[in-house]
């Protein structure tokens, strides 16, 4: 069943970027948790530990696109060797200053330059996009990333919330900042599966067969155009939510996921707390990201013929149905159980959902558009931590999961508003070299 997952990673050089990719990852299952606990531990403030954690996601969603977008025009080597150095020193230096117990706008400052290193989880993706040979195998390696990010969202709240409470609260923010100094810098030193970069590359990439919205069509048959004289008068002029409005809608669904996820974080403590049972919470949001990690796996280990667009459209109702269920929980178990179906539809759902911005987008400018919806991510988890937070403070652990019903609810309507947009949506054409490929793929 699971072969498929064999077949790609014995593509040349592809088991070592995914493995490292995925070290130099473990920093974001761990960050927004860190931080919270070091600034909470050490200032004795819920308060400004929220206030902490929503300045970082907005800083995220603003930073993260600008330098995805780099990263596609420069190559990811060139751009976060510095980019990577500048966020791990930020690290540092927040850390010093929360143990220094600094000014509140003083951390605030620092914040922002955590995004220097950009979307990490567009990177491995982007390397996918370059050497896979086909649309199968390429909606294969989407689903192994965003399964075996669910690990990491497993494992790093679990190691932060040890580490900050029984050993120290600084030592998880040093490692997350050596997963990222030490994976990271030796993910870029991994120069065979890079993407060329947009202003290097000639047309002699390998040649990635990829799915179109509708299924119909493969991404080839324009011929590159010239490179034009860059124009100010209009500074919109060829960017992504411009060019690709689908773009913007595939990211609002991101949004709605986000809250679903943080919502559902939030009220499963508050539930638990109220039912005197809090040392569990961990544990039934552990099965829920276990739930995503089986559904991401069993998902990508078989071909699908549905259209990206279907697959999106069951994928955003399927979580959305389930999230309207958490409510009706009456004990942490029957919690759990529901959080765990309702997980097996999270994975694939962000793997379809970066299949779809994949056939939207040129490839030389994959990076970026993942980025997007990552910042639709941030966001939707940064307004649903805010609204959750609301609720509870007002009518408890109920009207959190409310939040999290009405998150499911507005994603459903949004994918059934535009499913037939996005189904109608032709791939992105471009011109490749088939040659290459092959080379590579031998």
């Amino acid at each position: 069943m699971f072969s498929r997952y064999g077949d790609i990673l014995a593509l040349p050089g592809a088991r070592t970027f995914f493995w490292w990719g995925l070290f130099s990852r473990l920093q974001i299952g761990m960050t927004s948790l860190a931080t919270f606990l070091l600034v909470q531990i050490e200032y004795g403030s819920y308060a400004t530990a929220g206030l902490v954690v929503g300045v970082l996601s907005i800083g995220a969603a603003i930073i993260n696109p600008q330098v995805s977008r780099l990263v596609d025009e420069h190559g990811q080597s060139r751009v976060l060797r510095f980019g990577f150095g500048i966020a791990v020193l930020a690290r540092l230096v927040f850390v010093a200053a929360a143990l220094m117990h600094a000014p509140t706008w003083a951390l605030l400052l620092i914040l922002p330059f955590f995004a220097a290193a950009g979307a990490q989880s567009t990177l491995t993706r982007a390397r996918w996009t370059h050497i896979v040979p086909d649309r199968h195998a390429l909606n294969s390696a989407f689903s192994l990333e965003s399964s075996m990010e669910e690990v990491l969202f497993i494992a790093g709240p679990a190691l932060s919330t040890i580490l900050a409470t029984q050993v120290a609260s600084w030592l998880p923010s040093i490692v997350a900042a050596v997963s990222l100094l030490v994976g990271g810098y030796y993910f870029l030193s991994l120069r065979d599966t890079e993407p060329p970069a947009r202003r290097g590359d000639g047309g002699t990439s390998p040649l990635t067969s990829v799915p179109v919205i509708d299924g119909s069509l493969p991404r080839v048959g324009l011929e590159a155009q010239p490179r034009r004289v860059r124009r100010y008068r209009r500074p919109l002029r060829g960017h992504l939510l411009v060019t690709t409005p689908a773009l913007i809608l595939t990211s609002v669904i991101f949004a709605t996921q986000g809250a679903l996820f943080a919502s559902a974080d939030a009220s499963t403590v508050a539930f638990s707390e109220e039912l005197g049972q809090k040392q569990w919470s961990g544990t039934v949001l552990a099965i829920f990201a276990l739930g995503s990690l089986i559904g991401g796996l069993l998902y990508g280990s078989r071909v699908w013929s549905r259209t990206l667009a279907s697959r999106l459209l069951w994928g955003v109702t399927a979580s959305g149905i389930g999230a309207l269920t958490f409510h009706l929980a009456g004990n942490l178990a029957w919690l759990a159980v529901l959080m765990f179906v309702t997980g097996l539809a999270i994975a694939p759902t962000m793997a379809v959902g970066d299949g779809v911005v994949h056939a939207l987008v040129p490839r030389t400018r994959v990076t970026e558009g993942m980025a997007w919806t990552r910042v639709g991510l941030d966001m939707g988890v940064a307004f649903g931590a805010w609204a959750t937070g609301l609720a509870i403070d007002s009518i408890g652990s109920h009207g959190g999961f409310m939040v999290t019903g009405w998150a499911g609810a507005v994603g459903i309507v949004l994918m059934l508003g535009g499913w037939r947009y996005l189904r109608r949506k032709k791939a992105y054409e471009e011109k490749v070299s088939r040659e290459p490929a092959a080379r590579l793929l031998s």
